[in-house]
């Protein structure tokens, strides 16, 4: 009997082996699971010898396995697993083995090490150290996700700041902590509070930080940055309770706050002060202000410095916090003003006349006095219009920011200067599109805070008082007044970019491959290519959130014209590009694809916007046809003109778009109480009108197929091998087809666009689109699914026409080549043809 239990066990342990090494990970996951529970619940009747086999391939083999949740399964296991304390020896060894999960790539797996260390704190005869080295673990703390970073603060709080021990000894131990890896203990003070750290303690500890801060003991740069930043969070912190941050206020006197501005010299340690004095309020803050009010107005290489935006943004706070955030808004709207005035000299802009309108919004007053000695505009004056222009750039930045922050923005929108920035923001705006070819130093960020603020006073009802701004402003009700604010920012930048686009088209004409900026400097196409697409970019993200949002009423068609013309104009440049052989870096090409990407997943949401409010009888089916065509051709061009890497990425943005673009490329030929005769003619006429590439590219990707089976013997397409194949535009329409089958309605009127292109490719004799389409159609399309096309009415309606003038080709063609590819396409058609004769009637032999 026991031989027989034994032999039993032997089986049961083998199977959990096995399972734990499944090729599926999901069976993996559970497999892992239930083996931890049997060792919890059996070990005592568990051979010693299977224990350690199987513990050592849970250890060595699971924590590396390449799925995530297996690896997250192990860590939760031992976990459990620990709750038998016969198991504790042999976890003793094992458990520096799983370590490295500290540094996984999960988060969840990372988190659950966290968990498990804390776990094994507490057991007397465990070391958590011997399984994560000390110093692994104050880099993660120092640089992983706040919920890891938490959970070490809490590990390690009974060593670095126990209550246990006199406040001095703690506050020393956390200082130590700090001088050895201040962004670590920066990190450790920023989650004391929350992992039960005594506020009284904590104030204490403030007091440590910043006298050390400023006593003469020398410190490096990166420690009296640890020191600030800890400083800072613990000041937040506290901040939070009156008594504290009354406290607090008190200790910051006599000067402490301007000293330790000195003292802090880099990084994020003056950024860290000025948050200090934002979360406590200081009395004498004065000197400080004029230190943010000059750092905010000279602002230029903003968008490039990170060290400059953290500055810039504890400056905002401060700013805020201290009632002297009009002030400041007041001097970057100056210097807007003036960079208008400067690009109306230029550029010939001209600048609307503004009458500020009495409202509401009032203006707050300081509680700050400003020097009547500070200039207006920050630094030196600029020398040439690019120096004023990037101070603008660094403007367009911060007022991106602010209206992204509810505090900041509530300031902004309340602020009297607010017409004046937004319209100085119009003409700049307008010159950084209309002009980003010829000036590479042009930017987006203007027309970022353009539309910014345009988006956030169509939200608040707050409208533009002036008539100049663009169209006139609509009468009648509140909501119309936002759509208008809009609609005019919309169709402002619209403008701006079919000029841009008149101009470029006209440009890449010509045989230059350099563009002058008119100051002598020169701009690569190259790199003009990149501004533009930037530009391109920008301003579709701002249509698609608009219509997202509901707040454009009425240019729905110009928005889907607009996209249209962008990407054909991409298509374009990636030929001309192609034609001279111009060669992009890897910086700027890597810049415009993802550009290029962004955009294509907004061209996409833009036709699922368009088609969710689209009725049978609106007049944008045809702008989403045409851009779906437009889309699906640039797919085709990337692929064709800069490699199918990049042709991948694309089509990966695509995929969960598909159903939108399947529709909008179908849709024309779905109508209901329509007649399958103007359907062919609407089609056909949408097809003529613009004969899209990618039908062409998919008939050669047929013909290409054809030859490589040997199923038909056809002249060379391409003059290039590698451009026979575009495998990556021939995945994406397998998977298409896919997505189609089952669904007869929209496969038919899918089927119907590529008779018509094959339609076209008989009138234009071009016979191998003519094979290519067909193929295509009736082997990949339709297939063994309904072989008679019983569902595909519109397509059987279609076949007379086709099949006719398949035969009449045939007659009349004298070329044996063109013959025979004709033959072939009536061969596929054949069995549906002859069906439809004999079987249901349908068609006439005749």
């Amino acid at each position: 009997m026991k031989e027989v239990k034994d032999t039993l066990l032997d089986k049961q342990f083998f199977l959990m082996e096995r399972l734990i090494m499944d090729d599926c990970p999901d069976v993996r996951v559970i497999a892992v699971e239930g083996c931890f529970r049997v060792l919890h619940l059996f070990w005592e009747i568990i051979p010693s010898s299977t224990i350690t086999k199987l513990l050592t391939k849970l250890f060595d083999d699971m924590s590396h396995d390449i799925c995530n949740e297996v690896r997250l399964s192990t860590v939760n296991g031992i976990i459990y697993l620990l709750g038998n304390p016969q198991s504790h020896e042999i976890l003793k060894v094992l458990l520096p083995r799983v370590g490295h999960l500290i540094l996984d790539s999960a988060l969840s797996s990372r988190a659950a090490v966290m968990d498990l260390l804390l776990l094994i704190r507490d057991i007397r005869s465990f070391q958590f150290n011997k399984v994560v080295d000390l110093d692994v673990l104050l880099s993660t703390l120092a640089n992983d996700h706040s919920q890891v970073a938490q959970k070490i603060t809490r590990l390690l709080i009974p060593s670095y700041f126990p209550s246990k021990v006199s406040i001095e000894e703690a506050c020393n131990r956390c200082v130590t902590l700090i001088k050895r890896s201040p962004m670590a203990g920066a990190r450790f003070c920023e989650f004391a509070m929350l992992e039960g750290a005594s506020p009284k303690s904590l104030m204490e500890l403030v007091r440590v930080l910043i006298s050390l801060v400023l006593s003469n003991e020398k410190l490096h740069a990166d420690q009296i940055e640890g020191l600030l930043i800890a400083a800072a969070s613990l000041c937040n912190n506290l901040a939070s309770e009156p008594c504290y941050k009354n406290a607090l206020k008190e200790f910051f006197t006599g000067g402490k706050v301007k000293c330790l501005f000195a003292v802090a010299s880099n990084g994020h340690a003056q950024p860290s002060v000025l948050n200090i004095c934002s979360a406590v309020s200081p009395d004498d803050v004065a000197g400080l202000v004029e230190e943010c009010m000059s750092l905010v107005t000279n602002c230029r290489g903003l968008p490039k410095d990170v060290e400059m935006q953290a500055k810039v943004r504890s400056a905002h706070r401060l700013l805020l916090s201290c009632g002297a955030f009009d002030e400041m808004f007041d001097s970057l709207t100056g210097l807007l003003q003036k960079a208008a005035y400067h690009c109306h000299v230029k550029f010939g802009i001209e600048i609307p006349k503004q009458r500020i309108s009495p409202g509401k919004r009032k203006k707050c007053k300081s509680s700050v006095k400003i020097s009547a000695k500070r200039k207006h505009v920050g630094g030196r004056n600029p020398t040439t219009f690019e120096d004023d222009y990037s101070i603008t750039v660094g403007i367009a930045c911060q007022i991106k920011d602010l209206v992204v922050s509810e505090d900041s923005r509530e300031a902004i929108l309340g602020s009297q200067a607010l017409e004046l920035s937004f319209v100085a923001l119009k003409v700049i705006s307008e010159v950084s599109i209309e002009h980003c070819i010829s000036c590479e130093y042009m930017d987006t960020s203007p027309v970022l805070a353009y539309s910014g603020l345009a988006l956030h006073m169509s939200l608040q009802n707050i409208s533009i008082s002036t008539n100049d701004y663009g169209s006139k402003k609509s009468e009648g009700t509140e909501s119309s007044i936002l759509e208008t604010v809009m609609d005019q920012t919309v169709d402002h930048l619209l403008n701006c970019i079919d000029k841009l686009l008149r101009e470029v088209n006209i440009g890449e004409t010509q045989a230059d491959t350099s563009i002058s900026n008119g100051d002598g400097s020169i701009s690569t196409k190259e790199r003009s290519m990149s501004n533009k697409v930037k530009m391109l970019t920008a301003v579709l993200k701002l249509i698609v959130d608009s219509i997202a949002m509901g707040l454009l009423s009425c240019i729905h068609g110009r928005c889907l014209n607009f996209t249209s013309a962008y990407l054909k104009h991409i298509i374009f440049a990636l030929e001309h590009q192609s034609s001279e052989k111009l060669q992009f870096k890897e910086d700027e090409l890597k810049d415009i694809f993802l550009c290029l990407k962004s955009s294509f997943s907004y061209a996409a949401k833009l036709l699922n916007l368009i088609l969710c409010d689209t009725s049978e009888t609106s007049p944008l089916l045809q702008e989403a046809f045409d851009l779906v065509n437009d889309m699906l051709d640039l797919i085709t061009s990337i692929e064709l003109h800069l490699g199918s890497v990049f042709a991948a990425g694309l089509v990966a943005s695509a995929k969960s778009w598909l159903p939108d673009l399947i529709l909008a490329l179908g849709y024309l030929c779905m109508l209901k109480d329509t007649q399958v005769a103007s359907t062919y003619i609407t089609a056909l006429d949408c097809i003529k009108a613009g004969y899209p590439s990618w039908p062409i590219i998919l008939a050669k990707t047929e013909l290409h197929e054809i030859r490589e089976a040997n199923v038909e013997e056809v002249d060379d397409i391409f003059s290039k091998p590698e451009e026979e194949e575009f495998c990556v535009f021939k995945k994406f329409m397998e998977t298409i087809v896919s997505l189609l089958k089952g669904k007869f309605k929209i496969l038919d009127a899918i089927g119907v666009i590529l008779l018509t292109g094959s339609v076209v490719g008989l009138e234009r004799k071009d016979f191998g689109v003519v094979l290519g389409l067909l193929h295509f159609v009736c082997v990949k399309l339709v297939g063994e699914e309904d072989r008679e096309w019983n569902e595909l009415d519109m397509m059987l309606d279609f076949l007379p026409d086709i099949y006719h003038q398949i035969e009449r080709g045939i007659e009349e063609q004298s070329d044996e080549n063109a013959r025979q590819k004709l033959c072939s396409a009536r061969m596929l058609l054949d069995h549906v043809w002859f069906y439809h004769i004999h079987e249901t009637g349908r068609f006439s032999a005749i």
